[in-house]
């Protein structure tokens, strides 16, 4: 029997420690003699805006500096997306101007939609949610945020061929979902 949950990588990572979940995806997973963590690919972060909110065709990037006047609707702390923002804007001595905290991607966009502010995510987050059109991404530059996508498993458990099964259907579908 197969059970899919969703949550934040924290969660997801706190759950295979304790034996809940078998296998996770994660975003920048945290080193763990728990677990074993192999890197799948890298995964740009955009600035999604409403289409209102620029009205380009094709809009211009923003860099890291900028995005730090822009009010975000971004997940609560230890969110690795929203730590990664931090921890990049920090290397450039600015901080992120949070609008609201949210733990939810498809409420995220739901705000974002409204006019609450803007949010980082991928590509994905945003072509998978219920209305993509309705949203604008610009890359962001100087630096470019890049979140690492990896599959963990627990170090402590043998895997059994429907968990070894699984995993090789998670590396196909990330990779099917991959742009050439």
């Amino acid at each position: 029997t197969l059970s899919i949950s969703e949550g934040l990588s924290t969660a997801m990572q706190e759950a295979l420690v304790n034996g809940r979940l078998d296998i996770a995806v994660l975003y920048n997973a945290r080193p763990s003699t728990e677990l074993d963590i192999r890197a799948l690919q890298q995964e740009d972060l955009f600035l999604v805006q409403t289409r209102g909110a620029s009205r380009q065709r094709a809009p211009a990037p923003i860099t890291l500096r900028a995005l730090a006047d822009l009010p975000l609707v971004i997940p609560s702390r230890p969110n690795a997306i929203r730590m990664q923002v931090e921890s990049e804007m920090a290397t450039i001595g600015c901080r992120p101007r949070v609008a609201l905290e949210i733990d939810g991607v498809s409420a995220i966009l739901d705000l974002v939609a409204d006019g609450a502010g803007s949010a980082v995510l991928s590509r994905n987050a945003v072509a998978s949610s219920v209305k993509p059109s309705q949203y604008v991404l610009r890359a962001i530059r100087s630096p470019a945020l890049r979140t690492q996508i990896a599959l963990a498993t627990s170090a402590q458990r043998p895997a059994t061929l429907t968990q070894q099964a699984t995993q090789q259907l998670i590396q196909e579908t990330l990779a099917a979902l991959t742009p050439a």
